[in-house]
């Protein structure tokens, strides 16, 4: 069954609705006052969860594109990007007036949907019931109360998220002149309107391409520079995405052990040089590397849950950090880079080695192959953890150590430092950089990488 996620983050009032066939089976919003970055990904797993869903389940994205906020659009455009390009799934972008005005569309009147864009001025936009869908009659465009006041020429209504007092100051401005407002204390929810919009859109195969969908800005976006240094780098948007096992924690030697006494107990080899042939991909590939055709489902399953279990059990004693490790993870941390683990180990596991090495509180993000499809090499898993970040690829750093994480980082269109704890240099000449120990790595190596000034 088809399942349309639709986010809007164009203002504080923030929303995300989930269409599964023709209705709205979960939906949420609420007001966020510049923490749409770190509430966004949690709030929207929850509510998938909330109607037994998941980010895999999801068909299709949504999400709306402008005007709005410059930090709102680029926190649910870099998200809706994301996904799209993660599950490789279709991508639709839609107008925030668009959303504001559907709601009142069955009027049969035109609809002036307003938005707040500054001190005394408004983006506004007309639009008309077309069918199932509207016409856009004239585009997104600032303008104020009186000014919009004076283009009103028939019977309309006028919504949008505007203030009683305004609407008290515009009626007065337009004197006897028809308008209905809509009530200022209901507020439709643009995301259900967004959700609704796109199904129609993408039936109809008018899709976007994650690469080229851009925000509406009707002016530049107004960044200030900051009144007091801080010493550290404009990192909010930068993320670092860091492989687990043979990167963080030096689980290689339980891993392999973990993997020859599985395959000995049905009579099978699984040799030192099978281990680092396959290390970093997922169990069920490097199962079928061993079985090749005997490797059907429920053989897999069994397996790795036996090898895990196994793993686990080694390695609850003794796993260790890799040098240079938690000095890096520090030092990100301070500079206000948001980080998060992308591995294709179980989730039991990462949390193990989360809780064993002390390590929980440096990553907003966790992605496990529970989370994910295809393995890698596909760079599923490094684009799922970019949205979880709610971080474009171009804005986020892979640490990796096996050839399929690097190839993956790289084809995520993400740079790529590699670390020789598993492997030999060529083996990773892919990488962006290549070092024996993360000890060698600082935040300006990392911030260099990513088109930022290093750390003072």
């Amino acid at each position: 069954m088809p399942v349309l996620i639709a986010i809007d983050t164009a203002t504080p009032d923030t929303g995300l609705a989930v269409l599964k066939d023709d209705e709205i089976v979960a939906q949420y919003n609420w007001l966020s006052h510049q923490n749409q970055t770190v509430e966004l990904l949690p709030r929207l797993e929850w509510l998938l969860e909330s109607a037994g869903l998941s980010l895999k389940d999801a068909s299709a994205i949504a999400v709306s594109i402008g005007p709005g906020s410059f930090n709102g659009l680029r926190v649910g455009l870099s998200t809706a990007k994301s996904l799209a390009f993660a599950l490789d799934i279709p991508l639709c972008g839609i107008g925030t007036l668009e959303l504001a005005a559907y709601p009142y569309l069955a009027s049969g009147l035109k609809v002036w949907a307003l938005l707040p864009s500054g001190q005394q001025e408004y983006a506004a936009a007309i639009y008309q019931k077309n069918g199932d869908g509207l016409k856009e009659e004239v585009k997104p465009y600032i303008t104020n109360l009186a000014d919009l006041a004076a283009e009103v020429s028939e019977p309309c209504v006028i919504c949008g998220p505007i203030s009683q007092t305004s609407q008290t100051e515009l009626k007065a401005l337009l004197g006897d002149k028809k308008a209905v407002f809509a009530p200022a204390d209901i507020r439709p929810s643009r995301a259900a309107s967004l959700a609704r919009l796109a199904k129609k859109r993408i039936e109809d195969g008018l899709t976007d391409s994650p690469a080229g969908l851009q925000p509406l800005y009707l002016r530049r976006p107004q960044i200030s520079p900051r009144k007091h240094r801080t010493g550290l780098p404009l990192s909010q948007n930068k993320a670092v995405i860091w492989d687990m096992d043979g990167v963080i924690a030096d689980s290689a030697p339980f891993h392999m052990r973990a993997w020859q006494t599985t395959f000995a107990e049905i009579g099978y080899t699984f040799s030192e040089a099978d281990f680092y042939r396959t290390f970093g991909l997922r169990n069920d590939m490097i199962i079928y590397s061993v079985l090749g055709e005997k490797s059907d489902a429920d053989t897999i399953h069994t397996l790795a849950d036996r090898k895990e279990h196994l793993f686990r059990e080694y390695a609850g004693q003794e796993i260790q950090l890799f040098p240079g490790v938690i000095e890096l993870l520090k030092s990100l941390k301070t500079a206000g880079y948001r980080m998060a683990i992308a591995s294709s180990a179980p989730l039991a596991n990462i949390k193990l080695v989360m809780t064993k090495l002390g390590i929980g509180d440096y990553f907003l993000a966790t992605v496990s192959e529970k989370d994910v499809t295809k393995g890698k090499p596909n760079p599923q898993i490094f684009l799922l953890s970019a949205a979880r970040l709610c971080a474009s690829p171009e804005e986020c750093l892979v640490i990796e150590d096996a050839p399929a994480g690097v190839e993956a980082a790289k084809k995520a269109g993400m740079k790529c430092i590699a670390v020789t704890n598993s492997q030999q240099p060529q083996a990773l000449s892919e990488a962006d950089m290549i070092v024996d120990t993360l000890g060698k790595i600082s935040v300006e190596d990392i911030a260099g990488f990513i088109g930022l000034a290093g750390a003072k």
